[in-house]
């Protein structure tokens, strides 16, 4: 199984690999701008942020958190996005929507990792290594992933187009198996972010109060 399915990426891989880079790209020109948001975030605003941030840390040992609630909040969200992305896949006119989708992740994610590291110090790495790296090691595969799989069959649906002899059948079947496999993966990250997150929070809020 774990063979045919490094044979099926790097297969993937060597016919797709423009629409990998463009995402890879894409996602990383969203970091970048997250991170330079926050080297241009005025002073105003960025210790607001650092006194939510410190007020948050000396509460969080005390926060109780609905994990069923919590579950169900965090799993729709993750879901809706990659349901997005695979409905946009559908539409040739959902392509921009799904990269814009891909850099705002990047935009929110490079700003959540670079205000902390920035602004924190090695507290700050600390904390982003506790509360954004563990769900997002999966989630962001996921996303971009998710964005590869749409941006091609859009691409087929462009082809499909111009070639009405093109079928489009097995591509679809394939894409909406992809498609179910990426959104399984961000739950699984959406559990992650509910289950070890919140326990990760509260050790390092531990550590910053000693």
């Amino acid at each position: 199984m774990g063979k045919w399915f490094l044979e099926f990426w790097a297969g993937s891989l060597r016919q797709n690999w423009p629409v990998y880079m463009i995402v890879l790209v894409v996602f990383i020109l969203g970091l970048s701008a997250g991170y330079f948001g926050v080297l241009n975030l005025q002073p105003e605003k960025a210790q607001e942020l650092i006194r939510y941030l410190d007020n948050f840390l000396a509460q969080a040992g005390m926060i109780e958190v609905n994990t069923e609630k919590a579950l169900g909040e965090v799993l729709y969200n993750d879901i809706v996005v990659m349901l997005t992305i695979y409905f946009l896949g559908l539409t040739i006119i959902g392509i921009p929507v799904v990269l814009g989708i891909i850099f705002a992740r990047g935009f929110v994610l490079g700003f959540s990792v670079g205000f902390l590291a920035l602004k924190k110090n090695i507290q700050g790495v600390v904390l982003a290594c506790a509360a954004v790296l563990p769900q997002n090691v999966l989630f962001v595969p996921a996303l971009l992933m998710g964005g590869v799989v749409s941006l091609s069959f859009a691409l087929l649906l462009v082809r499909r187009f111009f070639n009405s002899k093109l079928l489009i059948g097995p591509g679809f079947f394939a894409y909406s198996a992809l498609m179910l496999l990426v959104t399984s993966c961000a739950a699984g990250a959406g559990l992650i972010e509910v289950y070890l997150t919140p326990v990760l929070i509260k050790l390092i809020a531990g550590w910053t109060a000693n």
